[in-house]
């Protein structure tokens, strides 16, 4: 490993320095007791600096191209790896010490505070609408018979004369049955105000003169008679029908004018008769039977859930809420009912002892199968991360993380070498 001088480093250098120094005080100084004391220590010391030396630095890498035994951890590298993993996930991530976390977790009141946020209570709701909007979209095909098979269920049980008579209570109410009438009368004073209807009127007096004078000679010698002094004036009497028809017409269309009341007076209690009418009874049974039959719902129904899915679609690629943007009600209706439906869930959570012990061992058992399955995902992670690394790299990585116990058994070496070579020196001077 390429570093700079660090602290072991530097005391090794002072420790061979003070050697170097006491070799010269004993080479000058033979028979001084002190010199022999400084250069017996320094040297055990200097000796005890370079084994401990030696002894680190070949767990990393060869010292001094020295080739047995050293480069330690390149070498056994796989089962360092080996190792690492199985320290993760026996002892970081082991069974007891997982279960025993998760104990002390109280998940049910976690839950449910969470869940009360109001900004995550607004989240949900929002990706709630979300999911049922694009769900009841994405099933539209395959629901399209069961919605088709409803709708021909809930009108075979409509009785033709109850709806009626709430179709007629419904214009009524609403107005629109003078709507309806007003936009009749416009319709038909179009067709008479032209001269072709006033030809038209004058074709029929005529008709009608010739139908009633056609058996009777002396009647068609009066009409004849009367046309020749123009006492009758087909044409005339066809603009005067016509403009009494379009001033019918133009009070007919008028709101709530006499005509119309009447009219419309007229039209509800013919209907009421009619409706009571076994005929017309069984006619609107076979219609409604025919038409049941012969509606092709579920085409109109997928058809409707294709244009709405492909104009959602475009909606959304335009980064626009569809339902915010063109069925604003039903959105907001749509929110309100889930917010209900939610509050109701969290308050039942709450309040059923039985559903909350279900729910948190729900929880805690699928939390905990997650951490358990973990160990396997960490040791692949672990081994993955470990084998890539180069030596050198392997090197630092567990070089940096005990750096400081390293360099002090670096310094230990020269402390405790130095000591003994004191308690040495001593010995030595006793037993001579």
């Amino acid at each position: 490993m390429t570093r700079g001088l660090n602290k072991a480093d530097k005391t090794l250098c002072i420790v061979f320095v003070l050697f170097l120094l006491s070799l010269g005080l004993h080479l000058s100084y033979p028979q001084n007791l002190l010199a022999d004391l400084l250069l017996f220590c320094s040297e055990a010391a200097l000796v005890g600096g370079i084994a401990d030396w030696f002894a680190v630095t070949a767990l990393f890498e060869k010292p001094l191209g020295f080739p047995y035994h050293t480069a330690i951890l390149p070498r056994r590298r796989e089962a360092f790896i080996e190792a690492s993993v199985t320290l993760v996930q026996q002892e970081f991530f082991s069974r007891r010490k997982i279960f025993h976390h998760l104990e002390k977790m109280h998940l049910m009141p976690m839950l449910i505070s969470w869940l009360r946020e109001p900004a995550m209570e607004a989240r949900l709701i929002q990706q709630l609408v979300d999911y049922m909007r694009d769900f009841l979209l994405q099933q539209s095909k395959a629901q399209a018979a069961i919605i088709a098979a409803k709708l021909r269920e809930t009108l075979a049980k409509v009785e033709p004369e109850d709806f009626f008579a709430l179709w007629g209570t419904w214009l009524q109410k609403t107005g629109k049955d003078k709507e309806f009438l007003a936009r009749v009368a416009a319709y038909w004073r179009g067709q008479v105000s032209t001269a072709a209807a006033r030809q038209q009127i004058k074709a029929m007096l005529e008709a009608y003169e010739q139908e009633k004078t056609n058996d009777n000679v002396f009647a068609q010698l009066l009409a004849g008679f009367a046309q020749a002094v123009d006492l009758i004036n087909y044409e005339e009497a066809a603009e005067l029908i016509q403009q009494q028809l379009l001033t019918m017409l133009d009070e007919l269309g008028r709101s709530d004018s006499k005509l119309q009341r009447e009219i419309l007076q007229l039209f509800y209690e013919k209907a009421v008769e009619l409706n009571k009418e076994p005929q017309f009874h069984q006619l609107t049974h076979e219609l409604k039977d025919s038409l049941l039959r012969d509606l092709p719902l579920e085409s109109a129904v997928e058809n409707m859930f294709d244009q709405l899915r492909i104009h959602f679609l475009e909606d959304k690629a335009r980064d626009v809420d569809p339902l915010a943007e063109h069925l604003p009600a039903l959105r907001s209706r749509l929110e309100e009912l889930i917010s209900e439906e939610y509050q109701r869930t969290l308050h039942l959570i709450e309040q059923d002892a039985e559903l909350n012990h279900a729910v948190g061992s729900f929880l805690y058992d699928v939390i905990a199968r997650t951490a358990l399955h973990a160990q396997t995902l960490v040791g692949v992670i672990v081994t993955d991360v470990l084998s890539r690394l180069t030596d050198e790299q392997l090197n630092h990585l567990v070089y940096d993380k005990v750096e400081p116990d390293l360099l002090w058994i670096r310094m230990n070496g020269s402390i405790v070498g130095a000591g003994i070579g004191l308690v040495l020196f001593f010995i030595l001077q006793v037993t001579m």
